[in-house]
């Protein structure tokens, strides 16, 4: 029988590609103390829904290389994706004793967000952006809490230089939409509004009938 070629390199677009779940469990059958593919297993299975499952598959290549970011960043986001802070605050907590970087702290900066602890947030997510300014989720979820604190010129600023970064940033438009209209510039929220939702965001129904804007897209007729 001939070996199974070493599916371990491949090209992030190629992550949702028939067969290829398939191929790497036929590969890691064969050599299971490839954690380097068990990984790429996990993503594919995070990429196709299959939550649980690529969290096996990231815990077990922890289990071989407990320093492994990469396994703990995804296992993180899987539980910040479901609502989990406390879970992911564990992990990255770890995470954080290894690996002091700022992917690390801007995703700490979620989970605090999503605990409702503003301050640790907005530290986390500042020391990620004093490293790598360049970040625009970071800038995003750091004007959502100058959002929940009443501070718009604060919240405008970081969701502008997130926008400066990616404009189709969605969160980032929502959140100017947000602050426009807290504002009063009915006009310029309204485009920042309708580019959230063109980018698949959706919109708050209080915002959406603030701006007169029909549930479907445009304004109401």
């Amino acid at each position: 029988m001939s070996k199974i070629e070493d599916p371990s390199g491949i090209p992030e677009d190629e992550f949702m590609r028939e067969g290829l779940v398939d191929r790497l469990r036929q590969y890691l059958a064969a050599e299971p103390g490839a954690w380097h593919v068990r990984y790429n297993l996990g993503v594919a299975l995070m990429q196709g829904g299959q939550e649980d499952q690529a969290l096996n598959e990231f815990r077990q290549v922890m289990a071989d290389s407990p320093k492994h970011l990469e396994s703990m960043i995804n296992i993180a986001a899987i539980h910040l994706g479901r609502g989990e802070p406390e879970e992911a605050l564990k992990v990255l907590t770890n995470a954080l004793k290894v690996w002091d970087i700022p992917m690390v702290r801007a995703n700490l900066g979620v989970a605090y967000l999503q605990m409702d602890r503003l301050e640790e947030a907005a530290q986390q997510l500042k020391m990620a952006l004093n490293a790598a300014p360049n970040m625009p989720d970071a800038l995003t979820n750091l004007s959502t809490i100058f959002l929940r604190q009443d501070e718009l010129d604060k919240a405008a600023e970081a969701a502008r230089e997130a926008l400066k970064l990616n404009d189709n940033f969605a969160m980032a438009h929502n959140n100017m939409a947000v602050i426009l209209s807290e504002q009063g510039d009915l006009e310029q929220a309204r485009f920042h509004a309708l580019r959230a939702r063109e980018l698949g965001y959706q919109l708050h129904p209080e915002l959406a009938a603030r701006l007169d804007l029909a549930p479907g897209g445009g304004q109401r007729g």
